[in-house]
Protein backbone atom coordinates (compact mmCIF):
# COMPACT_ATOMS: atom_id res chain seq x y z
CA UNK A 1 0.00 0.00 0.00
CA UNK A 2 1.13 3.54 -0.65
CA UNK A 3 0.57 7.14 0.38
CA UNK A 4 1.58 8.41 -3.07
CA UNK A 5 -1.22 10.63 -4.45
CA UNK A 6 -3.44 8.99 -7.04
CA UNK A 7 -6.36 10.25 -9.10
CA UNK A 8 -8.61 9.34 -12.01
CA UNK A 9 -9.20 11.75 -14.87
CA UNK A 10 -11.82 12.03 -17.58
CA UNK A 11 -11.94 14.31 -20.60
CA UNK A 12 -9.42 15.84 -22.96
CA UNK A 13 -6.06 16.90 -21.48
CA UNK A 14 -6.32 20.04 -23.60
CA UNK A 15 -9.68 21.09 -22.13
CA UNK A 16 -9.75 24.65 -20.80
CA UNK A 17 -12.55 23.96 -18.30
CA UNK A 18 -11.63 22.02 -15.16
CA UNK A 19 -13.63 20.20 -12.48
CA UNK A 20 -12.44 18.64 -9.22
CA UNK A 21 -14.52 15.79 -7.75
CA UNK A 22 -14.03 14.48 -4.19
CA UNK A 23 -15.43 11.08 -3.15
CA UNK A 24 -16.82 10.01 0.22
CA UNK A 25 -15.93 7.50 2.91
CA UNK A 26 -15.19 3.92 1.68
CA UNK A 27 -15.51 5.08 -1.92
CA UNK A 28 -12.88 5.85 -4.53
CA UNK A 29 -12.30 8.22 -7.41
CA UNK A 30 -14.31 5.86 -9.64
CA UNK A 31 -17.53 6.67 -7.77
CA UNK A 32 -17.74 9.69 -10.08
CA UNK A 33 -17.60 7.82 -13.39
CA UNK A 34 -21.13 8.76 -14.51
CA UNK A 35 -20.99 12.38 -13.37
CA UNK A 36 -17.50 12.75 -14.84
CA UNK A 37 -18.52 11.28 -18.19
CA UNK A 38 -21.39 13.75 -18.46
CA UNK A 39 -19.10 16.66 -17.61
CA UNK A 40 -16.45 15.46 -20.06
CA UNK A 41 -19.11 15.55 -22.78
CA UNK A 42 -19.52 19.24 -21.90
CA UNK A 43 -15.83 19.89 -22.54
CA UNK A 44 -14.42 19.52 -19.03
CA UNK A 45 -11.24 17.87 -17.85
CA UNK A 46 -12.21 16.15 -14.61
CA UNK A 47 -9.81 15.22 -11.84
CA UNK A 48 -10.99 12.91 -9.04
CA UNK A 49 -8.33 12.23 -6.38
CA UNK A 50 -8.34 9.26 -4.04
CA UNK A 51 -8.46 10.49 -0.46
CA UNK A 52 -5.88 9.25 2.04
CA UNK A 53 -6.89 5.86 3.42
CA UNK A 54 -8.67 5.08 0.15
CA UNK A 55 -7.50 3.61 -3.13
CA UNK A 56 -4.75 1.78 -1.22
CA UNK A 57 -3.35 5.06 0.15
CA UNK A 58 -2.18 4.91 3.77
CA UNK A 59 -2.00 7.54 6.49
CA UNK A 60 -2.19 7.95 10.26
CA UNK A 61 -3.53 11.50 10.30
CA UNK A 62 -7.13 11.74 9.10
CA UNK A 63 -8.01 15.20 10.38
CA UNK A 64 -9.73 17.32 7.76
CA UNK A 65 -6.89 19.83 7.97
CA UNK A 66 -4.45 17.09 6.94
CA UNK A 67 -6.76 15.78 4.22
CA UNK A 68 -7.01 19.32 2.85
CA UNK A 69 -3.23 19.64 2.92
CA UNK A 70 -2.94 16.41 0.95
CA UNK A 71 -5.27 17.81 -1.72
CA UNK A 72 -3.70 21.26 -1.98
CA UNK A 73 -1.34 20.30 -4.84
CA UNK A 74 -4.43 19.77 -7.01
CA UNK A 75 -5.56 23.30 -6.17
CA UNK A 76 -2.11 24.69 -6.88
CA UNK A 77 -1.88 22.93 -10.25
CA UNK A 78 -4.87 24.77 -11.78
CA UNK A 79 -8.03 26.69 -11.02
CA UNK A 80 -11.41 24.98 -11.22
CA UNK A 81 -14.72 26.40 -12.34
CA UNK A 82 -16.45 23.45 -10.66
CA UNK A 83 -15.79 21.49 -7.46
CA UNK A 84 -18.09 18.67 -6.33
CA UNK A 85 -17.93 16.57 -3.17
CA UNK A 86 -20.12 13.70 -1.99
CA UNK A 87 -20.82 12.93 1.68
CA UNK A 88 -17.49 13.01 3.55
CA UNK A 89 -16.05 14.34 0.31
CA UNK A 90 -18.43 17.30 0.61
CA UNK A 91 -17.13 17.92 4.13
CA UNK A 92 -13.64 17.75 2.67
CA UNK A 93 -14.58 20.39 0.10
CA UNK A 94 -15.77 22.62 2.94
CA UNK A 95 -12.40 22.16 4.64
CA UNK A 96 -10.77 23.35 1.40
CA UNK A 97 -12.62 26.69 1.49
CA UNK A 98 -9.69 28.56 3.13
CA UNK A 99 -7.38 27.34 0.34
CA UNK A 100 -9.57 28.29 -2.63
CA UNK A 101 -8.94 31.61 -4.40
CA UNK A 102 -11.79 33.87 -3.32
CA UNK A 103 -11.38 36.00 -6.44
CA UNK A 104 -11.88 33.09 -8.85
CA UNK A 105 -15.48 32.32 -9.91
CA UNK A 106 -16.21 28.79 -8.70
CA UNK A 107 -19.35 26.66 -8.66
CA UNK A 108 -19.38 24.29 -5.69
CA UNK A 109 -21.82 21.38 -5.39
CA UNK A 110 -22.09 19.50 -2.10
CA UNK A 111 -23.87 16.18 -2.61
CA UNK A 112 -25.77 15.04 0.50
CA UNK A 113 -23.16 16.47 2.90
CA UNK A 114 -23.15 15.37 6.57
CA UNK A 115 -22.90 18.94 7.83
CA UNK A 116 -23.38 18.19 11.52
CA UNK A 117 -23.13 14.86 13.33
CA UNK A 118 -23.42 13.96 17.01
CA UNK A 119 -20.82 11.76 18.70
CA UNK A 120 -23.45 9.02 18.95
CA UNK A 121 -24.13 9.18 15.21
CA UNK A 122 -20.40 9.15 14.44
CA UNK A 123 -19.97 6.05 16.62
CA UNK A 124 -22.81 4.38 14.70
CA UNK A 125 -21.25 5.31 11.36
CA UNK A 126 -17.85 4.09 12.56
CA UNK A 127 -19.30 0.65 13.29
CA UNK A 128 -21.28 0.56 10.04
CA UNK A 129 -18.43 1.55 7.73
CA UNK A 130 -15.92 -0.61 9.58
CA UNK A 131 -18.17 -3.60 9.04
CA UNK A 132 -18.49 -2.75 5.34
CA UNK A 133 -14.69 -2.81 4.98
CA UNK A 134 -14.27 -6.07 6.89
CA UNK A 135 -17.24 -7.99 5.50
CA UNK A 136 -17.00 -6.96 1.88
CA UNK A 137 -20.36 -6.92 0.16
CA UNK A 138 -20.17 -8.23 -3.44
CA UNK A 139 -21.34 -6.18 -6.38
CA UNK A 140 -24.30 -8.53 -6.86
CA UNK A 141 -25.61 -7.62 -3.40
CA UNK A 142 -25.53 -3.91 -4.25
CA UNK A 143 -27.36 -4.69 -7.49
CA UNK A 144 -30.16 -6.39 -5.56
CA UNK A 145 -30.47 -3.48 -3.12
CA UNK A 146 -30.19 -0.57 -5.56
CA UNK A 147 -32.16 -1.04 -8.79
CA UNK A 148 -31.14 2.39 -10.12
CA UNK A 149 -27.43 1.56 -9.97
CA UNK A 150 -25.59 0.28 -13.05
CA UNK A 151 -23.29 -2.74 -13.15
CA UNK A 152 -20.34 -0.35 -13.04
CA UNK A 153 -21.77 1.42 -9.99
CA UNK A 154 -22.05 -1.87 -8.13
CA UNK A 155 -18.52 -2.88 -9.07
CA UNK A 156 -17.01 0.45 -8.07
CA UNK A 157 -18.86 0.37 -4.75
CA UNK A 158 -17.35 -3.01 -3.97
CA UNK A 159 -13.94 -1.84 -5.17
CA UNK A 160 -14.07 1.24 -2.94
CA UNK A 161 -14.63 -0.82 0.20
CA UNK A 162 -11.89 -3.27 -0.77
CA UNK A 163 -9.37 -0.43 -1.16
CA UNK A 164 -10.40 1.47 1.97
CA UNK A 165 -8.49 1.03 5.21
CA UNK A 166 -10.40 0.30 8.41
CA UNK A 167 -7.93 2.66 10.07
CA UNK A 168 -9.16 5.38 7.69
CA UNK A 169 -12.74 4.81 8.81
CA UNK A 170 -11.76 5.02 12.47
CA UNK A 171 -9.49 8.00 11.89
CA UNK A 172 -11.90 10.11 9.88
CA UNK A 173 -14.82 9.51 12.22
CA UNK A 174 -12.87 9.80 15.48
CA UNK A 175 -10.26 12.47 14.74
CA UNK A 176 -12.76 15.06 13.45
CA UNK A 177 -14.89 15.72 16.51
CA UNK A 178 -16.87 17.87 17.05
CA UNK A 179 -18.30 17.47 13.53
CA UNK A 180 -19.98 20.72 12.49
CA UNK A 181 -19.48 22.47 9.15
CA UNK A 182 -22.29 25.00 9.23
CA UNK A 183 -19.86 27.82 10.05
CA UNK A 184 -18.26 27.33 6.63
CA UNK A 185 -21.36 28.84 5.04
CA UNK A 186 -21.08 32.09 6.97
CA UNK A 187 -18.40 33.62 4.76
CA UNK A 188 -18.92 32.38 1.20
CA UNK A 189 -17.28 34.83 -1.26
CA UNK A 190 -19.52 36.56 -3.77
CA UNK A 191 -17.76 34.90 -6.70
CA UNK A 192 -18.64 31.41 -5.46
CA UNK A 193 -21.95 29.72 -6.22
CA UNK A 194 -22.69 26.97 -3.71
CA UNK A 195 -25.42 24.35 -4.10
CA UNK A 196 -26.37 21.55 -1.72
CA UNK A 197 -27.94 18.60 -3.55
CA UNK A 198 -29.69 16.48 -0.93
CA UNK A 199 -31.44 13.12 -0.78
CA UNK A 200 -35.19 12.86 -0.48
CA UNK A 201 -35.97 12.98 3.29
CA UNK A 202 -38.49 10.20 2.71
CA UNK A 203 -35.62 7.96 1.57
CA UNK A 204 -32.57 9.14 3.54
CA UNK A 205 -31.91 11.80 6.16
CA UNK A 206 -28.12 12.14 6.04
CA UNK A 207 -28.25 15.82 5.13
CA UNK A 208 -30.22 18.65 6.69
CA UNK A 209 -29.53 22.29 5.96
CA UNK A 210 -30.98 25.45 7.38
CA UNK A 211 -31.51 28.44 5.07
CA UNK A 212 -28.47 30.49 4.09
CA UNK A 213 -28.77 33.52 1.81
CA UNK A 214 -26.10 32.44 -0.67
CA UNK A 215 -26.63 28.68 -0.62
CA UNK A 216 -29.03 26.95 -2.99
CA UNK A 217 -30.58 23.77 -1.60
CA UNK A 218 -31.99 21.18 -4.00
CA UNK A 219 -33.79 18.04 -2.84
CA UNK A 220 -33.83 15.20 -5.38
CA UNK A 221 -37.18 13.35 -5.24
CA UNK A 222 -36.74 9.62 -4.78
CA UNK A 223 -32.98 9.86 -4.20
CA UNK A 224 -31.08 8.12 -1.45
CA UNK A 225 -27.61 9.05 -0.22
CA UNK A 226 -25.81 7.82 -3.37
CA UNK A 227 -27.16 10.46 -5.70
CA UNK A 228 -24.17 10.21 -8.07
CA UNK A 229 -25.26 6.64 -8.85
CA UNK A 230 -29.02 7.17 -8.85
CA UNK A 231 -29.41 10.59 -10.47
CA UNK A 232 -26.01 11.72 -11.85
CA UNK A 233 -27.73 13.88 -14.43
CA UNK A 234 -29.32 15.98 -11.67
CA UNK A 235 -25.92 16.71 -10.13
CA UNK A 236 -24.54 17.77 -13.50
CA UNK A 237 -27.63 19.82 -14.33
CA UNK A 238 -27.39 21.74 -11.06
CA UNK A 239 -23.64 22.19 -11.51
CA UNK A 240 -24.04 23.61 -15.01
CA UNK A 241 -26.77 25.97 -13.78
CA UNK A 242 -24.42 27.37 -11.17
CA UNK A 243 -21.55 27.64 -13.61
CA UNK A 244 -23.78 29.67 -15.92
CA UNK A 245 -24.36 32.11 -13.05
CA UNK A 246 -20.66 32.70 -12.39
CA UNK A 247 -19.32 36.21 -12.82
CA UNK A 248 -16.34 35.55 -15.07
CA UNK A 249 -15.66 39.20 -15.88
Amino acid sequence: MTSVPSATTWGSPTATKHALLIHGLTSSSHTWHRVASLLAAQGYLITAPNLVGHGSRVSTDYRFSSIARDLRPYLEARTYSLIIGHSLGASTVLSLFPHLPTSHPTAIVLVDPPLKQSSEKLDFLDDMFTNSCINIKPAAAYAAEHPLWTCEDNFYMELGTRLCSVDAVHGMLRQNRPWDFFDCFDAVPEKWKVTVVAADPAVDTACSIKPYPYIRAVIVPGAGHWIQYEFPEVIVEEALKRIAELDVN
